[in-house]
This record gives C-alpha cells, sequence and structure tokens, in this order.
C-alpha cells in the first residue's frame, strides 16, 4: 500500500486532509502546463495547501516551483476561482464501517464551491458511528481469506 500525501486546507483553524486536487483543472487549462513526474506518494506530482478564508477557497502554498511559477504575476496566495464542485476535508482516526466498507473519519467538512466561493459546507461529526462489526470485516474479504467456521 503507498502512502499519499493529500492536499492540506485550512478552516476555522483546524487543518484538515482533502481528497480532490482543485488545482488541477487550473493546470489542465494551460497549453504548455508544466507537468511534473508522478511519484509514489502523489499521482499528480505537486503537493497544494488551501485555506478557506471569508468564504472563498484559497492557495496559499504549492510545493513545485514550475507550478508556483503559473502565479507569479499575481503571488499567492491566490483566490481559486476556476474550481467548482464539492471539497470533502477530515482530520481524525480513519474507521470503516458497513458492507460494502465506507471509509470516514472522526471530524468531516464538505464544502460546495462554486467559482472558487463557498456556497453551502456541512460539519459531519461522526465519532458515534460504529465500527465494522466482525461479521461485516468478513463479508468484505475475498472467500478464501475467510476464516473457516
Amino acid at each position: 500500500m503507498t502512502n499519499i500525501i493529500w492536499d492540506r486546507l485550512e478552516a476555522g483553524g483546524v487543518d484538515y486532509a482533502i481528497d480532490v486536487f482543485p488545482l488541477d483543472a487550473l493546470i489542465a487549462a494551460f497549453p504548455d502546463r508544466p507537468r511534473e513526474a508522478p511519484t509514489l506518494w502523489r499521482q499528480n506530482g505537486y503537493v497544494a495547501d488551501w485555506a478557506i478564508v471569508d468564504g472563498v477557497l484559497v492557495l496559499t502554498r504549492v510545493s513545485r516551483e514550475s507550478i508556483a511559477r503559473l502565479f507569479a504575476e499575481v503571488g499567492l496566495p491566490v483566490r481559486a476561482r476556476w474550481f467548482s464542485g464539492h471539497v470533502r476535508a477530515w482530520r481524525g482516526e480513519r474507521r470503516r464501517t458497513g458492507y460494502p466498507p465506507r471509509t470516514f473519519f472522526d471530524d468531516e467538512i464538505v464544502f460546495e464551491i462554486e467559482a472558487g466561493r463557498v456556497a453551502r459546507s456541512w460539519t459531519l461529526d461522526l465519532r458515534g458511528v460504529p465500527d465494522q462489526t466482525d461479521e461485516e470485516v468478513r463479508l468484505s474479504l475475498p472467500a478464501f481469506l475467510w476464516p473457516k467456521s
């Protein structure tokens, strides 16, 4: 299993990890876009830091100089006007529940972003959700791995 380094999002003074890559849409729009070699820990070759500031998604840092140069004229931080979509952010312990299993975290927050501005957000406290039962774990495994009864 590969350890992936997720983009980071700071919202309300709390750091979260996110599994969407808002910068990819902007990079793809450039005809001479910078191409960073994928790594084992990051398929798109860079890591970006984001923040929600006054209801706006803001890019605050990017790990590769070739991508940071895209913002040379305006500088960072920059409002992510190019991005619309949902950003799921999480922190806390990773857990699994249900069959088929769903991965979730103790604290999750979902932002609906429209042209860089937060349209809506949902805060989820999932600490009360039970973990998988032994039967759910067994059913999530291929049959040849099932313990003999």
